[in-house]
């Protein structure tokens, strides 16, 4: 059962949601900077889908900045559920207690105007960009955030239940559809969120003994870390002040005028120094592109022609090549020619005087025999040349002359060798008087 202080709280959060009179929030577009007061920064919240869980809950939010051009905020949000009165312990447990610190960054779709609102470049910043080519819902404000949260729990929704407690965090994201403007200036608002994160948690298992009417544990110091979905809410918010979120957490651009100068001054100087770089790049690109058509028109000329030359002077050595080869080959077989008509020349040279040595030698042999020989005596009884003095020498044969061709002179007739025979007057053949041998002995 809930406890009735419960209802006290509920009813206090009717009493003061309750309104004497109230009227619809319109859209603020003045472009002035405002200054918030605290009680403009500040405002209450509570979570419907935990009430509607029997988990009694509260936030309170406020504004980090006091302009109305500011878009982030801290927010404390609590909510505790914890060991409710039973006749009997309940099978079903659902006890939790939780205090949650969060952070918000608020924003408001911007429409492309052409000119300082485009378009994210990329896939992955327009996805969390709010820039858009149309707003749907102009009067809606978007945030998203970051969260942490200790929690104390005991969940039995089976057999058996886990009690314990968890450190989480993660992030979240939702939106704020303003609804109505009290008349003392306060505001209501609906709110829609999620919040998922990564739970570090350390528990105790237990069951439910419904004989004794008690949780005996079954186990204990179990950790485990898993992903969470921390809260899904559909929520009110109530703001304090004669501020509403439709004046709240606008751009900067649009209100503060000199901030909008001097953004624009920049982005102006910005596009212009990127169209003078375009400019130069186009410049610079052209005069490139004509440099280096030409070049490489210069190249594939000057490439043919190497190309051409390298071709013609490889057939050139090529050409020599083969003369050089061809005169070496010829050099190679008049000298190979000319050794064997030299050696021919040599062997039939040293044949010629083998045989011109040997016909010598017959030929001393023939005179050496010749000399050797005894005269013949003559018809009369007496030797031929008895005469003579005995010291006239006897008269030398002479040598053969050689031929004119240069062979060996042919050997002579048996009567040329032959001693000659005796005269019929008795004297040799061939001597001389005396007187003829005297005078050729003065000579």
């Amino acid at each position: 059962m809930v406890k009735p202080r419960t209802f006290k709280y509920i009813w206090l959060c009717v009493l003061l949601l309750a309104p004497l009179a109230m009227r619809a929030q319109v859209m603020d577009t003045g472009h002035k900077v405002d200054t918030l007061s605290g009680a403009e920064r500040l405002s209450l919240r509570s979570n419907a889908v935990d009430w509607l869980l029997l988990v009694p809950n509260i936030g309170i939010e406020y504004d980090l900045g006091s302009t109305n051009w500011n878009r982030w905020s801290v927010g404390l949000n609590l909510r505790y559920n914890w060991q409710t009165s039973h006749t009997y312990k309940p099978g079903l447990v659902y006890n939790v207690a939780e205090a949650r610190l969060e952070v918000r960054n608020y924003y408001r779709i911007r429409v492309f105007d052409g000119q300082f609102v485009e378009p994210k470049k990329h896939i992955w910043e327009r996805v969390v960009s709010p820039r858009r080519a149309e707003s749907k819902h102009p009067t809606t404000t978007y945030y998203r955030g970051a969260f942490v949260a200790y929690n104390n729990y005991s969940l039995k929704f089976g057999t058996e239940g886990k009690q314990g407690n968890a450190i989480i965090g993660g992030v979240m994201w939702g939106m704020i559809k303003p609804m109505y403007e009290f008349s003392n200036g306060n505001s209501l608002d609906l709110e829609f969120a999620a919040s998922a994160g990564v739970a570090y948690a350390k528990y105790d298992t237990y069951t439910h003994d419904r004989m004794d009417d008690c949780y005996p544990i079954t186990a204990t110091g179990k950790t485990t870390i898993m992903p969470v979905i921390n809260e899904l809410r559909v929520g009110f918010v109530y703001r304090f002040g004669s501020y509403p979120i439709t004046k709240k957490y606008r751009w900067r651009y649009d209100v503060d005028l000199e901030y909008q100068e001097r953004m624009d001054s920049t982005i102006r100087a910005t596009r212009n120094a990127i169209a003078a770089k375009q400019l130069s790049d186009s410049l610079y690109e052209s005069i490139s592109k004509v440099f280096w058509d030409r070049y490489n028109e210069l190249a594939k000329k000057n490439k043919a022609r190497a190309e051409k030359q390298s071709a013609a002077d490889k057939k050139a050595a090529e050409a020599k090549k083969a003369a050089d080869k061809k005169a070496a080959e010829a050099k190679k077989a008049a000298d190979k020619q000319a050794a064997e008509e030299k050696k021919k020349a040599d062997k039939e040279a040293k044949q010629a005087a083998a045989a011109e040595e040997k016909e010598k030698k017959k030929a001393a042999k023939a005179g050496a025999d010749a000399s050797a020989a005894p005269a013949a005596p003559a018809a009369g009884g007496s030797p031929v040349g008895t005469d003579a003095p005995a010291d006239t020498p006897p008269a030398e044969q002479p040598a053969p002359a050689p031929s004119d061709e240069g062979a060996p002179a042919a050997p002579a007739s048996a009567e040329e060798q032959a001693p000659a025979a005796p005269a019929t007057d008795g004297s040799p053949v061939g001597s001389e008087s005396p007187t003829e041998q005297e005078q050729k002995h003065e000579e």
